[in-house]
């Protein structure tokens, strides 16, 4: 099917199809118990669809009526109502389309984890992984702050809060003004639709620019790769993605900086998934509890993030509405500090002022949230496509 049809159009289309598969289901008397959760599952669009409808029959009854009003004050108000009713019908419009967008997502999340990892570059590449480390930081507590101020829960950030699981630093040999560096490090960041924004931050990272780490004044490309996955919400129907009995649990003595207290205690936790091999080690809280917490987070998420690529392979609708969001391997923005620029080569999109982009600024509505917005819009026009691709053959 063309991606050329209008948004609109295809909101309606899916929404008038589902309407048919809930109609046609509700009609089958002995439905099985997987129609009969289908039928739950279709409830909500039902109802915002049902809402939608009754706003735009009030619409085309207000236009009806300012096209035979003869009184000009009864014609003004009538124009003023049927303005107000548009923006209402558009409303529920969007509604319905975020509607029909939930129903098609198969997990709820309460949050993300990013894992960081050191690319190619040496030192360079730590140093980048470490500003872009502050960057996600400063990012979401700005956000978050700013949807307090606005008291706008819906805001992009609401609600946000982060945490460093690890971090492994590295000592780099920088000429001047060079920031801390890492080798890798895991980054958790709590909130509603955490992980629905930032998962597009998934790929490779380019920076080009003079390192720190050399006086030479040659122009560098160094990448750092990036991994997002999701934070299991308690009532995900995946809440059973790990058995326990599979898990292997040791302790050890932590390693590295943390003076006398690491070499006295047994404070690091490792974990091992024996069914898929998938090793997880958390080492940098003092706590073996809080260490454990933070090693089966991480183990969920790598083990949710598996079962959702297999899903996504299987079902063409989420595997198509994958398109805007790049693959692990995948070049996904370039950071040219020379130029002054940022590019999303993924939506072509370039920014200026790339020392506020980095200090996680975007109060002039140009930064990392305005990259996010787009890719998230362009996913959800492929996602609706390929949902009533997957609707149409279903009929």
């Amino acid at each position: 099917m063309s991606t050329t049809i209008k948004a609109s159009d295809v909101v309606e289309k899916l929404a008038s199809a589902m309407m048919q598969e809930r109609q046609q289901l509700m009609e089958n008397a002995q439905a099985s118990v997987v129609a009969s959760q289908r039928i739950k599952d279709l409830e909500a669009v039902h109802k915002t669809w049902s809402a939608w409808r009754e706003q735009l029959q009030c619409v085309q009854d207000t236009q009806r009526l300012c096209e035979t009003e003869k009184d000009k004050d009864m014609l003004e108000m009538a124009e003023q109502e049927l303005s107000q009713m548009r923006d209402e019908a558009d409303a529920r419009h969007e509604a319905l389309k975020q509607q029909i967008l939930s129903n098609s997502r198969s997990i709820q999340s309460k949050g993300a984890i990013m894992e960081l990892r050191q690319g190619v570059g040496g030192q360079e590449s730590c140093l980048f992984l470490g500003e872009m480390l502050r960057m996600y930081i400063k990012f979401c507590e700005t956000r978050a702050q700013k949807a307090q101020d606005e008291d706008d829960p819906s805001m992009l950030g609401a609600g946000w809060s982060t945490d460093l699981l690890s971090a492994t630093p590295v000592d780099v040999s920088a000429t001047s003004g060079a920031g801390d560096a890492y080798r890798e490090a895991i980054l958790q960041i709590h909130g509603p639709n955490a992980f629905e924004a930032l998962r597009f931050e998934a790929g490779v990272h380019r920076v080009q620019r003079i390192p720190a780490t050399q006086n030479l004044g040659k122009l560098q490309t160094s990448t750092m790769a990036i991994i997002v996955l999701p934070m299991q919400a308690e009532n995900d129907v995946s809440k059973d993605i790990v058995d326990s009995k599979d898990v292997r649990v040791e302790t050890m003595r932590a390693r590295g900086a943390g003076g006398q207290h690491v070499n006295r205690t047994e404070s690091a936790v490792r974990l091992t998934h024996d069914p898929s091999g998938i090793t997880v080690s958390m080492q940098d809280s003092r706590s073996q509890h809080q260490n454990r917490v933070k090693a089966w987070d991480v183990l969920r998420a790598r083990l949710l993030d598996i079962h959702l690529q297999k899903e996504a392979s299987e079902n063409r609708a989420l595997r198509r509405s994958q398109v805007a969001s790049a693959e692990r391997s995948e070049r996904v923005r370039t950071y040219n500090f020379p130029q002054d620029r940022v590019t999303d080569h993924r939506i072509g999109i370039s920014l200026s002022d790339i020392h506020r982009f980095m200090d996680g600024d975007d109060s002039s509505g140009t930064g990392l949230s305005y990259l996010i917005e787009e890719l998230m819009a362009r996913e959800d026009e492929i996602r609706l496509h390929a949902l009533l691709e997957s609707q149409e053959a279903k009929a």
